[in-house]
């Protein structure tokens, strides 16, 4: 039965059918620390009594070697901490000359490394090679005075070309006891003239220079 009770200007409405106390949840929340992430360090134990070794060559990496081998980092870092302790510590460090346990028994092979099939390269055709790009020339001009330039001239000849005419003119020019640079070319220097012209700046260390044109006459920017 609903009891009404009237006191002054507030109502009360009691419910005669108890109602459940709320279910209060007081279990406490576990608070848990993250783990320190661990460290991966090669454990210090000496190496099987019959093993293999290898002589670190350059090139050589600990994760090479442990491909070729069919093991690990961490077991190559293993059996050579004892010897050499910084390999333990860092997997980067490797120096060549040193003698690595490579393998648990004596006598294992490593895996054969590929090595890279390198084409030939055929001798360039035309007018030879080319490196880099040229800027456009500029305007011709003449010049009738240099300032300051002196009375001397620099005399050169570009032996890469036509060599017919290459032998009367070295002739000519000793002869005459003129000076001059002559810049060959490799695959010149190998032709019967230009051996023969070789032969004369040889005999006059007086009056020629020898300089390189590279070997096909390549069009240096």
């Amino acid at each position: 039965m609903a009891v009404l009770a009237l006191v002054g200007c507030t109502t009360v409405s009691v419910d005669p059918s108890p109602s459940a106390a709320p279910s209060v949840s007081t279990a406490a929340t576990a608070s848990v620390a993250p783990s320190a992430t661990p460290t991966l360090t090669a454990t210090p134990t000496p190496p099987p009594a019959a093993a293999t070794t290898y002589t670190v060559v350059g090139g050589d990496t600990l994760y090479s070697l442990a491909r070729r081998f069919g093991t690990t980092v961490q077991q190559l870092q293993a059996w050579n901490a004892e010897r050499y302790p910084a390999l333990a510590r860092d997997a980067g460090v490797l120096e060549v000359g040193w003698v690595l346990v490579v393998a648990g028994e004596p006598g294992v092979t490593p895996a054969p490394t590929a090595s890279p099939t390198v084409a030939p390269t055929p001798p360039p055709t035309g007018t030879g090679c080319t490196a880099g790009n040229r800027v456009a020339a500029g305007s011709a001009q003449t010049l009738a005075i240099i300032p300051n330039a002196g009375p001397g001239v620099a005399l050169t000849f570009d032996m890469g070309g036509r060599m017919d005419p290459a032998v009367d003119i070295m002739s000519f020019l000793v002869a005459n006891r003129v000076c001059a640079t002559i810049f060959a070319t490799g695959v010149m220097s190998e032709t019967p003239q230009g051996e023969q012209v070789l032969a004369i700046i040889r005999d006059h260390p007086e009056l020629f220079e020898i300089a390189n044109h590279t070997m096909y006459h390549c069009d240096l920017v």
